[in-house]
């Protein structure tokens, strides 16, 4: 699998999330490193970013002379609105007839399109979407991606966007950072075969990172053969489990989900 996201020195997420766990799951995971930053950015102050786009034309370049091939290509944050090009550029170049492609599309949360993202990079991304065989928008994403100003709270909604959202391109879409009142981790899954909301373990609060936690353990599980639904709940209920030992454990929130110890838990 072919990972282009950015990589941070402190706090779980990304590329420090993508890593081990497609690589518990069996999977080789090739990152495309799209920044570098010292901590991750919820929770730490006057961090360092190095924007990677200038690197990234010579890096795929070699690996197009070397011919490789992926199965799966997934794409998270983006360190500029000139990555979306290089990236939409990269699906075309190493896209197979089997490969999967999985976008999550980094734009916002909690209602807010997070500061290092303006409108021509949410443009950018809703193309980059359409190119897609499975997306894992969270709720503001969601909202971003459709031109929806209200966050839902209710079901009936989250499943009519996810059928919405399969409009834009992508054949699968699983919609992250659903909170329905109750604590509980929900996920609202869509595809060929039908829609649903997944609910799963009660958590007792939210952690930065359980969005790429999500999406490296869907894809993993997909890789493996589990069908969407399947990979959604296992994938839901690790970043419950990860996220109840986190907070047992007293780990600053900044610091993101304490995965290491659960990793045995995936290769059930």
């Amino acid at each position: 699998a072919a990972a282009i996201h950015d990589i941070s020195g402190l706090g779980r997420c990304s590329l420090t999330m993508a890593l081990p766990i497609l690589s518990v799951l069996g999977i080789q995971c090739c990152p495309v490193p799209t920044a570098v930053l010292s901590s991750q950015t919820d929770g730490y102050r006057d961090y360092a970013f190095t924007d990677l786009t200038d690197t990234l034309p010579d890096y795929i370049a070699h690996w197009k002379k070397n011919e490789e091939q992926f199965d799966a290509i997934y794409t998270g944050f983006l360190g500029s609105a000139k990555q979306i090009d290089i990236v939409s550029g990269f699906i075309d170049t190493f896209r197979k007839a089997h490969t999967l492609v999985l976008v999550d599309p980094v734009m916002g949360d909690n209602g807010a399109i997070y500061d290092s993202v303006d409108q021509e990079m949410c443009a950018g991304i809703r193309k980059l979407v359409c190119c897609a065989d499975i997306i894992t928008p969270n709720l503001t994403e969601a909202a971003i991606l459709l031109g929806e100003k209200e966050i839902p709270q209710d079901e009936k909604t989250w499943l009519a966007w996810s059928y919405r959202l399969r409009e834009l391109g992508p054949s699968a879409v699983a919609i992250t950072g659903i909170d329905n009142g109750d604590g509980r981790v929900c996920v609202t899954c869509c595809d060929d075969e039908r829609a649903e909301t997944i609910y799963t373990a009660r958590i007792a609060r939210d952690y930065p990172g359980a969005g790429d936690m999500f999406a490296s353990v869907l894809l993993g599980k997909i890789l493996r053969g589990v069908d969407l639904h399947e990979s959604a709940y296992i994938a839901a209920e690790f970043v419950a489990e990860c996220a109840n030992l986190t907070y047992k454990m007293n780990t600053p929130p900044r610091e993101g989900l304490v995965f290491e110890p659960m990793l045995h838990m995936l290769i059930k």
